[in-house]
């Protein structure tokens, strides 16, 4: 039995046929659609794939591979000790074994007059991004709350469509909990090259239907009437089914470095798992594409009777304003305590900072060019104790770059 069919839950049912041609998959899932990449939905919000490419696998795929999938359809109760999972529609089910991976949900706007106005959306849900696209040929101001991917994502992609466009962030730079001041000023310089408008230390506070449009009352004085508003304020897991159940939970689903809960016969993988990580030797989650399907590849093969640790790096890379950013490993967001050391070129739009824990690479942040990724990965996986660790910056070390001419009027 298998909670989700996000990225983390599909591939693990793939792997599970792979591996036993026998055993029964069953899917459960409360939206209407077979897998799809969330990270194709800013290119398709962007105008740049077709929405038939955002799709990963359909209903006869899972026919094929003799995949119970059961969309639109939501878990009431799961019971750990008589193995079963209650569903609605369709009563209660047995399970041998169980995969939790459920994911999160985005968190709500919360400002004045939220509820009663249309046109501001979350970007976590299909139907969500496909309002957005029909919404943007008829719209020229555009404002994105958010100073964490989901915001960047939005801006991104309603400046690529040529809507004025405003991004606000209650905190003082983009991913004030990893990156410091210069690598927020090259966020924004970037941003900027873009035609974007930056506010920060702002947040929405008021929003008014006004013909048509939405009127956006900022904290700290910031306004606007906006056509489409966008809404990136993090998320939260769902693992609200499993109260009073005796699961332990934190953020997320804890479990091991199997990725095993603290219940019998049941697993957790992608967004949900708050899982051991045996390189950078903590609990950590990792709301990636990549980390959630390398989670249920693996959880595939504990489930039907192997013991192995998941050792992968958790990575996150994407574009961003015509350059790149690649995060890596444990940062100061998940690991207060790490130690971080910088080298950035405003001119040149490039910034690394790496992440320490004693004489361990356990993490880093790069934006721009990504000269010694592979390394840097190859440093935090093996865990090879760092004596000097500027021998890390000089291994990355670009070319200065000349002064940008400056913008003709």
């Amino acid at each position: 039995m298998i909670i989700g069919n996000g990225a983390a839950g599909t591939y693990a049912a793939e792997q599970l046929r792979k591996l036993d041609i026998a055993c029964e998959i069953t899917i459960i899932d409360d939206e209407k659609y077979t897998l799809y990449n969330r990270v194709s939905l800013p290119r398709y919000l962007k105008g740049v794939l077709l929405e038939q490419r955002v799709y990963v696998r359909d209903m006869e795929w899972h026919t094929n591979n003799r995949l119970d999938l059961r969309l639109e359809t939501k878990v009431t109760q799961v019971d750990f000790e008589g193995k079963t999972v209650a569903i609605e529609p369709g009563g209660e089910i047995p399970y041998d074994r169980l995969l939790i991976a459920t994911g999160g949900r985005p968190n709500p706007l919360r400002a004045a007059g939220a509820d009663r106005v249309k046109g501001w959306f979350n970007f976590q849900y299909f139907d969500e991004t496909k309002a957005m696209v029909a919404k943007i040929p008829e719209s020229k101001v555009a404002v994105v709350l958010g100073g964490s991917f989901i915001g960047y994502e939005l801006t991104e992609a309603f400046a690529f469509r040529k809507l004025e466009t405003h991004w606000l962030m209650r905190g003082p730079w983009f991913l004030r909990r990893a990156l410091d001041e210069p690598g927020g000023e090259v966020v924004s310089l970037l941003a900027g090259d873009a035609g974007v408008q930056l506010h920060y230390e702002e947040a929405i506070d008021r929003l008014e239907q006004s013909d048509g449009r939405i009127k956006v009352t900022g904290s700290a004085g910031f306004g606007a009437t906006a056509d489409i508003v966008g809404v990136g304020l993090g998320l939260t897991m769902n693992i609200d089914l499993f109260k009073d159940t005796g699961l332990e939970t934190n953020v997320g689903v804890k479990t091991n470095e199997f990725l095993e809960t603290s219940m019998p016969d049941a697993w957790a993988a992608g967004d949900v798992a708050e899982f051991y990580d045996v390189v950078s030797q903590r609990h950590h989650r990792m709301g990636t594409w990549d980390n959630s399907l390398n989670h249920g590849r693996h959880v595939a093969k504990n489930m039907l009777g192997a013991k192995e640790p998941y050792v992968e790096v958790p990575t996150y890379a994407s574009g961003m304003f015509n350059s790149n950013i690649s995060v890596m490993g444990v940062t100061t967001e998940e690991e207060p305590d790490a130690e971080a050391i910088v080298e950035f070129d405003l001119a040149g739009r490039n910034y690394k900072r790496l992440f320490f824990l004693g004489e361990n690479l356990v993490g880093a942040i790069l934006v721009g060019k990504m000269k010694g990724r592979k390394k840097v990965l190859e440093l935090i996986s093996s865990r090879t104790p760092i004596e000097r660790r500027e021998q890390v910056l000089e291994m990355l070390a670009l070319p200065e770059t000349p002064a940008r001419p400056a913008a003709a009027d």
